[in-house]
């Protein structure tokens, strides 16, 4: 897991995947900026750090997380290659050429699970999530206090 509250995250894309990743960042109160010539309804301006424009270097570079959601895999490709060392790249259209892979995560008011299929199937790592939530909230040990 990475503690990204507060920390400068890019996202390079404006579709349907970059309004998946946005969710989850926000989420975990990561500082979101998305970089996109145009917005899917799903991402709310006003929740992001909107640059309306195609990818730069630039648009990128004080970020330490980035996540390449292009619907052009050579964009993505170019977002990992002009990476820093000291940033981390998730190319969403290319598992092999990504620094980390996302997870999915279950969590209670005390534990925490996450899921990874290692890229090859966010799907069935969003089914099993599921089931392990729904467990999760069936425990009878989530009561007790220590």
């Amino acid at each position: 897991m990475l503690n990204i509250a507060g920390k400068p995250v890019a996202v390079v894309g404006g579709g349907q995947v970059a309004a998946r990743k946005v969710r989850g960042l926000l989420a975990a109160a990561a500082d979101v900026t998305v970089v996109s010539p145009a917005l899917a309804a799903a991402i709310d301006p006003t929740t992001v750090h909107w640059l309306q424009q195609p990818y730069t270097r630039a648009a990128v570079a004080n970020a330490l997380v980035i996540i390449a959601c292009t619907d052009d895999p050579a964009v993505n490709q170019r977002v990992k290659a002009e990476a820093t060392p000291g940033q981390l790249v998730n190319n969403a259209s290319d598992k092999g050429n990504s620094d980390f892979y996302n997870v999915a995560v279950a969590t209670s008011d005390s534990v925490m699970v996450t899921v990874s299929t290692a890229g090859r199937s966010p799907h069935q790592a969003k089914q099993i999530r599921q089931e392990i939530q729904h467990w999760l909230r069936t425990q009878s040990w989530r009561d007790r206090k220590e």
